[in-house]
């Protein structure tokens, strides 16, 4: 299926969300989050970790936030992301970004983190926002060889 080539207030709109998003996992702070996502969204971490619903993706990242291992790591720069409107009204946006510092649960340190999201947009009639979004972390290991 090819993209649908969107306006670029569409995808300064989605731009202005990833924004947003980012500002939230750099100051630690989940303030306003709920409002990225629709009211069903779901929403996976790295880690197999599934919420539904701004609510509750707010909830969720305020007390990850709020630890101390997580709140260990800052991102090395911001966010690489790539739009791609698949219609008028749904866009994907996948990103990528890379993490230092995070520590596991048991304070053990983490290797530079290699993480990347999968989100799902859609309009709503207040603005894009987040119908899906799945993160993942890059892994050494491979399942093909060379």
């Amino acid at each position: 299926m090819a993209g649908v080539t969107g306006s670029p207030q569409d995808e300064a709109a989605i731009g202005a969300v990833m924004a947003r998003l980012a500002q939230t996992f750099g100051t630690l702070s989940a303030d306003g989050v709920a409002d990225l996502y629709t009211a069903d969204a779901d929403w996976t971490n790295a880690f197999g970790t599934t919420r539904t619903g701004g609510a509750q993706i707010a909830a969720y990242l305020t007390e990850l936030f709020a630890d101390r291992h997580f709140a260990a790591g800052k991102p090395l720069g911001p966010p690489q992301a790539d739009i791609r409107l698949l219609s008028a009204d749904v866009a994907v946006v996948k990103t990528y970004l890379e993490r230092e510092g995070q520590q596991r649960a048991d304070g053990s340190a983490m290797a530079v983190r290699r993480n990347f999201s999968l989100k799902v947009f859609v309009r709503e009639p207040d603005g894009w926002k987040i119908a899906s979004d799945m993160y993942m972390d890059a892994r050494d290991d491979t399942t093909l060889g060379a």
